[in-house]
This record gives structure tokens, sequence and C-alpha cells, in this order.
């Protein structure tokens, strides 16, 4: 069964991160192709008033934790898009209900 990682980056100006990821376009789908051949199912970002979340869903966490850590074209964008500190990861078991979509 599959897992969704949820990340929250913290970021001095939300402004700023957001349009550092766009000037970072290249860069970010030559990442999500790498995490693609390493199980990557879905990759959102969003936003909340503390900084940037990502929503993902992978094949498992392993694949996930293979991807990210140590990553360094991770630590470009991350560390371009003003991001302090570590991330807050979570890796959540999904529940199949009805209703789900």
């Amino acid at each position: 069964m599959s897992v969704v990682v949820i990340l929250h980056f913290d970021v001095a100006d939300l402004s700023a991160a957001k349009q550092s990821l766009a000037d970072n376009a290249a860069l970010l789908e030559e990442i999500s192709g790498e995490a693609k051949a390493l199980g990557a199912r879905h990759h959102r970002f969003a936003a909340n008033s503390g900084g940037l979340v990502v929503v993902d869903e992978w094949d498992n966490a392993e694949g996930f934790r293979r991807f990210f850590d140590g990553n360094d074209k991770v630590a470009k964008v991350t560390a371009e898009a003003g991001v302090q500190g570590p991330p807050t990861v979570e890796v959540l078991e999904p529940v199949e209900a009805a209703g789900t979509f």
C-alpha cells in the first residue's frame, strides 16, 4: 500500500519562496522525474501561514527516504526558497473509506 508524505517547510518570506519555486521550474521538473523513478505517484506544493507544505504519495516510505535524504538538488531548491531549518516530515498510511476521491 502507498504512503502519504507531508512536509512542512518554514520560510521567512512566503512570496519570495513562491517566486523561487517559479524561477527553479526546470530544476523542479528534473527533481520530479527522479522522484517518479523511485516511486513518487503524486506531488503538490501548498502554502500555509508558516511556509510551504508538500503533499506527496509514494509507493512506500523507503522510496521517499532514498529520494529525499541527502538530495543535493532538493537542498538547493529549499535553500534558494529561503527555507529555515529542516522540514517536519510526516509519513501516513492511507485509510480506505467510502466517499474517498
